[in-house]
């Protein structure tokens, strides 16, 4: 019999796989977990490919198999091959960001003294090595331990010289929740013993209390017994000392979210242009087959509903969907909507659920238990069963797009593949689409449906206020005629929501003796003031320190704010509306588990009469008695250089208009800009998307950026500012001389040149857009190929990261 070998890719950056022998008592698939050994230690990978082709090498066999079926099917290997191919990032990383914690590459590493001969090691050398058989000791604990000078030096050695091995200990860092059940013993006969109770007559409250647990579909939890009233922690303990019932401690479902009601009756009738969208999806979900639509429907306009409806045919037909949202912000009115349809059928997945939540989520996913799963950008890889339609919602959001760490993929796109795939239908929605999904619609790659009205409500009337006449008739951050309008919506008991777009008290303090701004220590970027904690913040870095009192360049006491932010406009409007109820939603209001969900259900219900917020106000909320919308300053996001600034801020200003008048009152909203002029803010007032775009997509022709081209960014990072410039020069270099010279963009100083005791410097190319996975990975094989054969001394301390794709 032919020996067996497993390719097994790894969660680190090295781009290959690694094949392994097979044994014969070993049942390896695709999909499995293995700890096999790896250089000097050992290591958790994943099964990737098994097959009977010798390698020319000599070949280490599997250590262990960790699981015993496959925790991952043969679409999302394929998916998760894609992605390392088309993100130039490892197959390892891959998968890594596509399971939970849990079910990943979670792991120890320990320390073990291999038996040796030791008379030719020195007195230190060999104390170590009895130190570390006499403890049970991890790397992270000895590095600790032994961290100084000679014994550093003694670590070292040991590991190098193989006297002791470094072993990956596999860690399954969450298990579910147990709780303490109630069953009745297989040796156990109920029906016996309530013949003899029903014999002795008249039987006592824990008799009765067991006669009832018979009617049961046990286990039951402790804690749902205790309803009843026959139930108490007495009955079930006597019943419990005559044997016939038992503890045992189950599973149970984590269940923290306040999602609301479950009442499919609720079902709205879809309106005549809705049926219309929804009869084209329900087509290909009919045929079983991939189909690509841009749902493109002006805010307000039920898009959700038809993803509703098209999610309940695809239950009907026995599949399952996935619906992604651009961030947590998102979901609780989400979520909400979709419960009340769906009931327990749903698993939510996003950050702030716990390990445990989420890994129980995934589960149940994984079973079929629950059938649809809803969540921002990782919810991409949830194990749906059979998945039929694949929903991303507000399509456009950049926050689909992964930064950091690898892969830095993009869901949309990932879940267009995974779309394909599966045979499945993909619906991307939005108000305001990205260029990218709107020149796709051109190349027939998607089909575009259209709700152009609202069914309920109007599109409100936006004005543009030009904050230049307005110089001498400001109250605050606000011009005469928005306080104005504020002040006659808060009289008629109506809500206002307010947009700016940066957060803390103001933008940064200021001496106003020497002109010296207090600098973050770990970037190049001005620190935050927040006056509510009175301290100075780096929203990047996340150093923060309490404010300063003096300078600390010129010693003067004379230290202003300067620019302003959401919470100096909270503390603005106090002033000038002291009898209105404020909050607050940004970042740092948000940052509990529930705190946005909190904050909405707030607002909604009438707790407030004025909404302060970033552009978290912006996404996808609906308050029907909000009929004032004021964009404080709708310039901040052109302050970013980046050639999407005016899509972000066109998507921006019509999101955010879209928050007033989407009931019965007819709504307005303010724009308060110094660039009236600019084309994003003239398509914003006239709810004209089909001109912005057509003429943003010209721009971008005109200067071959996406989606006229793929955008590939190479960022490059180091401690030393001359080996950062000697190896970005040298890389750009080797691109040149592979795709030559116009395409190739730097290399230049990142936009913050320094961060985290790191300097930043970036280069970017742009290739054809019509390059798949696999040309893209050719290409980039080849620049680092040829950039290998030209690398310059001390590379090795510059990291280089590749971002395919980019957003900016």
């Amino acid at each position: 019999m032919p020996k067996t070998y497993v390719d097994i890719a790894f969660p680190t950056a090295v781009r290959r796989l690694f094949t392994y022998q097979i044994s014969e008592d070993q049942t390896i698939m695709p999909g499995m977990r293995v700890w096999v050994p790896l250089r000097n230690e050992y290591a958790i990978g994943m099964a990737v490919q098994v097959h009977e082709h010798r390698p020319d090498f000599k070949t280490k066999p599997v250590e262990q198999v960790l699981d015993d079926e496959p925790i991952m099917n043969e679409t999302m290997l394929q998916l998760t091959e894609w992605i390392h191919r088309f993100y130039y990032c490892s197959w390892g990383e891959a998968i890594q960001a596509a399971l939970p914690v849990g079910l990943n590459f979670s792991s120890v590493k320990k320390l073990r003294v291999k038996k040796s001969n030791r008379d030719q090691l020195t007195k230190k050398e060999k104390e170590l090595l009895e130190d570390l058989e006499a403890g049970d000791y991890t790397l992270q604990n000895a590095r600790k331990r032994w961290r100084d000078g000679v014994e550093k030096k003694l670590l070292n050695k040991a590991i190098k010289s193989g006297w002791i091995e470094v072993w990956e200990q596999p860690r399954q860092r969450v298990d579910y929740k147990t709780a303490k059940h109630w069953k009745i013993p297989a040796s156990i006969e109920p029906k016996e013993i309530l013949e003899d109770l029903s014999e002795k007559g008249q039987s006592k409250k824990w008799e009765q209390a067991f006669e009832e647990l018979t009617k049961l579909d046990l286990p039951k939890t402790h804690r749902d017994l205790l309803g009843d009233e026959l139930f108490t922690p007495y009955t079930l303990k006597r019943i419990e000392e005559e044997g016939w019932i038992e503890s045992v401690d189950l599973p149970v479902e984590t269940n923290s979210q306040n999602i609301g009601v479950h009442d499919p009756e609720l079902i709205k009738t879809l309106t005549e242009k809705q049926k219309n969208s929804f009869d084209a999806i329900r087509e290909p979900l009919d045929e079983r087959v991939f189909k690509s639509f841009l749902l493109y429907g002006v805010t307000g306009s039920g898009k959700t509903e038809v993803y509703i409806h098209a999610l309940k045919h695809c239950l009907e037909q026995d599949r399952g969907g996935l619906v992604l949202v651009p961030e947590i912000a998102l979901t609780p009115q989400t979520v909400q909507r979709f419960y009340q349809i769906f009931g327990d059928q749903i698993a939510v997945l996003h950050s702030r659920l716990s390990d445990r939540e989420r890994f129980e989520a995934w589960q149940s996913l994984k079973s079929g238990d629950k059938r649809i799963a809803i969540g921002p950008r990782s919810a991409v890889f949830a194990p749906v069963q059979d998945v039929g339609l694949i929903v991303v919602d507000e399509e456009h959001d950049t926050s689909y797009k992964q930064f950091d760490p690898s892969p830095r993929y993009h869901a949309r796109d990932v879940a267009v593949m995974r779309a394909h795939m599966e045979n499945a239908v993909v619906v991307l929605g939005s108000a305001t689409p990205g260029m990218v999904s709107v020149k796709a619609v051109m190349e027939k790659k998607h089909e575009m449906l259209q709700l152009p009205l609202r069914p309920t409500g109007t599109m409100p009337e936006v004005k543009i206020l030009n904050l230049l006449e307005y110089k001498h008739a400001m109250k605050g951050s606000l011009t005469a005629e928005l306080h104005l309008e504020i002040e006659e919506a808060l009289e008629r008991d109506e809500q206002v929501i307010l947009l700016y777009n940066r957060r803390g008290y103001s933008s940064y303090l200021q001496c106003e003796d020497c002109g010296h701004i207090p600098q973050s220590p770990h970037s190049s970027t001005s620190l935050t003031y927040h006056k509510k904690k009175n301290i100075l913040l780096c929203h990047y870095s996340g150093y923060s320190r309490r404010a300063d009192t003096h300078c600390e360049k010129c010693g003067s006491d004379n230290m202003v704010s300067k620019g302003s932010g959401t919470q100096k406009v909270e503390e603005e409007m106090q002033d000038l509306f002291p009898d209105a109820r404020l909050l607050r939603m940004d970042r740092d209001t948000t940052s509990g588990k529930f705190g946005h969900q909190k904050i909405y259900e707030k607002f909604l219900n009438g707790e407030a009469d004025i909404l302060i917020g970033t552009q978290l106000v912006a996404k996808g909320l609906d308050f029907p008695n909000v009929t004032v919308v004021g964009v404080v300053n709708a310039d901040t996001e052109l302050a970013f250089p980046s050639f999407r600034a005016g899509e972000r801020m066109f998507q921006l200003l019509s999101q955010v208009a879209g928050r007033a008048g989407r009931a019965e009152k007819p709504g307005i909203v303010y724009v308060q800009t110094w660039k009236p002029d600019h084309p994003a803010i003239v398509s914003a007032r006239t709810h004209d998307f089909k001109s912005f775009a057509k003429q943003e997509l010209a721009n971008r022709e005109m200067l071959n950026f996406p989606p006229y081209s793929r955008m590939v960014v190479f960022q490059f990072k180091s401690k030393s500012i001359s080996k950062i410039q000697t190896v970005s020069n040298r890389f750009c270099d080797a691109m040149r001389k592979v795709v030559g010279e116009n395409v190739v963009m730097g290399p230049s100083p990142s936009v913050i040149e320094w961060m985290n005791g790191q300097f930043q410097w970036e280069a970017n190319i742009k290739l054809k857009r019509t390059y798949n996975a696999h040309v893209i990975e050719e290409l980039l094989n080849r620049i680092f190929d040829k950039y290998k054969s030209m690398k310059p001394k001390g590379a090795s301390s510059v990291r280089i990261n590749v971002d395919v794709d980019a957003v900016e």
